[in-house]
C-alpha cells in the first residue's frame, strides 16, 4: 500500500511539473530556454473577399488575400519592376517566343510539386472562354504552350506582345493545380496555391486566418506564423484597432482618417502614390449614354481636383486614361480634351443631343471604398451645374459586384486595377472584346490603336500610339478616368519590414515580422 501511495504522489508531482511548464519542452535538459511564442500578424481591412479563385475574381478585397496564397511566373517588386517569381529565369529568342525556367522543389499547399504541366493548365484555363477570366485579355495572343521538360515551358505568341512579362504578374494568372479545381468546381472557397501562407479558416464578414507555409520556396520567409484578416468596415474603427494594438496593420482608404493617423505618435503611416484608377463609367448601350455628345457633356461637368479634395481629402492625383503614376506613358490632363470643367460647352452638347433641359439617370455605387459612394456624391452635386440629375443606387457589396458582372447599370463608380504598362490596363478595359469592358464600348479606332500598341516593341513608337489613344478615349468618353488614389497603410509599433507596392499588393507581408 505504501509503495502504491508513494507511486501515486510521484506521478501527481510529475504531472504538476508538466502542466505548470517547469518540465515542459525539455526544460530538464535546457534550463532557462524560452518557450516558443507564435508570431501573429493581424491586418484590418474594410471589405470582405468575394471569392478566392485567382482566375475569376476582380475585387481588390479578394486579390489582397490571393497575394499571399498564390504565385505567378513573374511578379512586381516595390518599384513596380518585373522580377522572377515561380519562373527563376526566362529567355526571349524572338518576339513571339518566351521560354520560362521554373524553380525546382516548389510545392502546392496540398504537398504536390508544382511543375510545367501546372503552368500549362493554369494559363489554358484562363484562356478558356468558359472560365470568363478577366486575365484572358492579358494573354490572348498565346497560340500554344509547350512543355520542354518538367521545369521548362515555352509559350508561343501569334504577334509581339510588349506587355507580356508585365501581364504575367497579374493575380489572374496565378498557377493552380488541376486536381484542386476539378475537386471543387472552382477555387472560390478554397485555396491551393504555392504562396507563403495557406488558408486555415474563413468566417465570412468576420475574419480569414492564414498560416505559414512551411514549404515556401523563398528562404527564411514568411517571418510570421499566422496572418489574420479582420473585416472592419469603419475607417475610424480600423485606426482605433491599430492604436489599441488589436491590429498590427490597417489598410485605410479614407483620406480624413489617414490625415488623423498622421498626427498619432504611436502609429506609422505609409502612403504611396498608386496606379489603380477611380473611374466613372457608362453602359454605352443604354440611352442616353449611347450618344458620345452626352458622355462628353458629363466629362465637361467633372472637376477632378474637387473630387480628390472632397472624397479623398487630397490623398490622390487626378489622371487621364493611363495612371498618372506611369509617368513614361501618361499624358497630362492639359493635353487631353474634355478634361477640364466647361459648363457652357457641356450644356450646348446636351442641347445638340436632344436634352436641352438635362436628364435623369442612376449611378450604382456602394458604401465600401471600392464602391465609391463618396465619389458618387461629389459627382451627383457637380452634374447639377449642367442640369443633369443623378440618383444614387447605393447597394450592398455583393449586389454591387453582381451588377458589375451583369453590366446592369446606367453608370457606375469603380476603382480599377491599373498598371505601369498601358496595354495591360487599357486593352482589357476598353478593347471591344476586353475581359472587363463593362461599358460595352466598341470603337474600331480604339481597337486598332490598342492592337498596334501591344505589338510595338520600340518604346518611342509605342509612346506615339498611346498618346493618340489617350486623346481618342478622352473624346469618346465611355468612361471618365478620375484619379489615382494613394495606397495607405497604418502600422502599429510591432511591425517591421513591410513595404507597400503601388498596385496595392500585399506581397511583402511575407517579409514582414512582428516584435
Amino acid at each position: 500500500m505504501k509503495k502504491n501511495c508513494m507511486l501515486s504522489i510521484a506521478i501527481s508531482v510529475l504531472m504538476l511539473l508538466v502542466t505548470t511548464g517547469l518540465f515542459a519542452n525539455g526544460a530538464a535538459d535546457n534550463a532557462g530556454a524560452k518557450p516558443v511564442v507564435e508570431k501573429v500578424l493581424t491586418i484590418g481591412v474594410d471589405q470582405e473577399a468575394v471569392g478566392l479563385d485567382p482566375h475569376i475574381v476582380t475585387a481588390f478585397s479578394s486579390h489582397r488575400r490571393i497575394d499571399l496564397l498564390y504565385n505567378r511566373l513573374t511578379r512586381l517588386d516595390e518599384n513596380l519592376s518585373v522580377v522572377p517569381d515561380l519562373a527563376e529565369s526566362w529567355e526571349i529568342p524572338d518576339n513571339l517566343t518566351y521560354i520560362f525556367h521554373l524553380r525546382k522543389g516548389v510545392k502546392f499547399h496540398n504537398g504536390r510539386e508544382m511543375v510545367a504541366d501546372d503552368v500549362k493548365y493554369s494559363l489554358e484555363r484562363v484562356l478558356d472562354k468558359k472560365t470568363a477570366s478577366p486575365g484572358r485579355s492579358y494573354i490572348s495572343l498565346i497560340t500554344s504552350i509547350d512543355i520542354i521538360d518538367p521545369y521548362t515551358v515555352k509559350i508561343n505568341l501569334s504577334a509581339p506582345l510588349a506587355s507580356f512579362l508585365n501581364a504575367l504578374t497579374s493575380n489572374n494568372l496565378s498557377i493552380v493545380p488541376r486536381e484542386a479545381v476539378e475537386a471543387n468546381g472552382n477555387l472560390q472557397k478554397v485555396a491551393v496555391g504555392t504562396g507563403p501562407f495557406m488558408l486555415k479558416e474563413w468566417i465570412p464578414d468576420n475574419s480569414m486566418t492564414l498560416v505559414k507555409n512551411p514549404d515556401y520556396f523563398v528562404k527564411n520567409s514568411p517571418k510570421v506564423d499566422k496572418v489574420i484578416f479582420r473585416v472592419i468596415p469603419e475607417a475610424a474603427s480600423l485606426l482605433s484597432g491599430v492604436k489599441s494594438g488589436d491590429l498590427d496593420i490597417a489598410i485605410i482608404n479614407d483620406g480624413a482618417t489617414i490625415r488623423q493617423a498622421d498626427k498619432i505618435s504611436q502609429v506609422t503611416v505609409l502612403s504611396k502614390p498608386g496606379i489603380n484608377v477611380r473611374t466613372f463609367g457608362f453602359n454605352t448601350t443604354r440611352k442616353p449614354f449611347n450618344d458620345k455628345r452626352v458622355r462628353e457633356a458629363l466629362a465637361l461637368a467633372i472637376n477632378r481636383d474637387e473630387i480628390v479634395s472632397l472624397a479623398e481629402f487630397g490623398m490622390g492625383s487626378p489622371t487621364g486614361p493611363i495612371p498618372v503614376s506611369a509617368k513614361e506613358w501618361a499624358l497630362p490632363l492639359s493635353k487631353l480634351p474634355f478634361s477640364a470643367p466647361d459648363y457652357n460647352r457641356a450644356k450646348a452638347l446636351l442641347a445638340d443631343a436632344g436634352y436641352p433641359n438635362g436628364f435623369t439617370f442612376n449611378i450604382v455605387c456602394s458604401s465600401t471604398y471600392e464602391g465609391g459612394l463618396a465619389v458618387a456624391q461629389v459627382i451627383q452635386n457637380e452634374l447639377k451645374n449642367i442640369g443633369v440629375t443623378a440618383n444614387l443606387e447605393v447597394v450592398e457589396w455583393g449586389v454591387y459586384i453582381d451588377r458589375w458582372v451583369k453590366r446592369d447599370f446606367d453608370s457606375m463608380v469603380e476603382i480599377r486595377g491599373g498598371s505601369g504598362d498601358p496595354d495591360r490596363f487599357l486593352y482589357r478595359t476598353l478593347y471591344s472584346t476586353g475581359g472587363v469592358n463593362n461599358f460595352m464600348f466598341k470603337n474600331a479606332e480604339v481597337d486598332r490603336l490598342l492592337d498596334l500598341g501591344r505589338s510595338q516593341t520600340v518604346p518611342k513608337e509605342r509612346k506615339t500610339t498611346y498618346d493618340k489613344l489617350q486623346k481618342v478615349l478622352a473624346e469618346e468618353a465611355p468612361v471618365i478616368f478620375l484619379y489615382c488614389p494613394n495606397e495607405n497603410y497604418v502600422l502599429g509599433p510591432r511591425v517591421e519590414g513591410f513595404k507597400p507596392i503601388g498596385n496595392g499588393s500585399l506581397y511583402y507581408i511575407s517579409e514582414t515580422s512582428v516584435k
